[in-house]
């Protein structure tokens, strides 16, 4: 069987080099069936890129290419837990985040870019969305001895809430330009927080979310020329809620990550 195949292809091979017409026909042939396969793939995926709406990088075929091209090429691992374990040993011990029920279900689909993070599916109902911006900005109102809201310099579209100008917040806090967390007002309703790497284990080991597949890099720094700070392994995404009960569990997460980020406890 493999000397009839090694004579065919050396057959193949012979008429390639001595007819250039037959070559040119077989490389035209090849590149049709490469592009028949990968441009509908492209094209999907540019779809899927599309759907997440606005974030931190042109939502067109610029930031498209940037993602596939510049962005995912350094993305990670983003549920393991091996990180907050190392951290955790180390003396990080801190938990400010009561315990909670896995999430029913388990994870949702995220989309294949790292940058924007989002889910496309378990997308809440316009209801759920609702309520939930509603708690959000009840508890900024709620909060204001400790955080304030502006503009996300890490999302851009959406406002974020960012240590109050009297609190100095922690050493991470700082390194975001006091960035704690944002809601995807504009897309999936997931939310980016930063949490006690206590927080960020129990909330992935609970399948309630995920690291960023950009965190621990340098990437989104250099790439932005220090306009944007790079992300931390404690940054990590919630998946949006479902309903009323899973929005609560939402909301507890944020104020876990505003007390670990201020470094005080008085979260109202």
């Amino acid at each position: 069987m493999s000397t009839v195949l090694s004579k065919t292809l050396t057959s193949i091979t012979t008429a390639l080099n001595t007819n250039p017409q037959t070559t040119r026909l077989a490389l035209s042939a090849l590149t049709a069936g490469i592009l028949a396969i990968t441009v509908p793939k492209a094209y999907r995926n540019y779809q899927i890129f599309v759907s997440y709406g606005p974030g931190g990088i042109p939502n067109n075929a610029v930031g498209w290419l940037v993602a596939s091209l510049l962005l995912n090429p350094f993305g990670r691992e983003m549920l393991s837990t091996d990180v907050y374990d190392r951290k955790i040993i180390s003396g990080e011990t801190a938990s400010l985040l009561p315990d909670i029920q896995p999430r029913k279900g388990g994870r949702p689909i995220v989309g294949p870019h790292a940058v924007p993070q989002r889910q496309i599916s378990s997308i809440p109902e316009a209801e759920v969305r609702e309520k939930l911006m509603n708690e959000y900005i009840a508890f900024a109102a709620r909060n204001q001895h400790l955080i304030k809201v502006a503009p996300s310099r890490l999302e851009r579209h959406t406002d974020a809430f960012y240590l109050a100008d009297s609190v100095p917040g922690i050493r991470l806090a700082r390194s975001l330009n006091g960035e704690i967390a944002h809601l995807h007002g504009h897309g999936d309703f997931s939310v980016h927080v930063s949490l006690a790497p206590a927080d960020c284990r129990k909330v992935i080991e609970s399948n309630w979310g995920q690291r960023h597949a950009l965190s621990g890099t340098t990437m989104i720094r250099n790439l932005s020329m220090g306009r944007v700070p790079s992300l931390p392994s404690e940054y990590v995404l919630i998946y949006a809620p479902r309903n009323e009960e899973e929005i609560e569990v939402v909301m507890e997460i944020i104020a876990a990550s505003v007390k670990y980020m201020t470094g005080l406890k008085d979260v109202r």
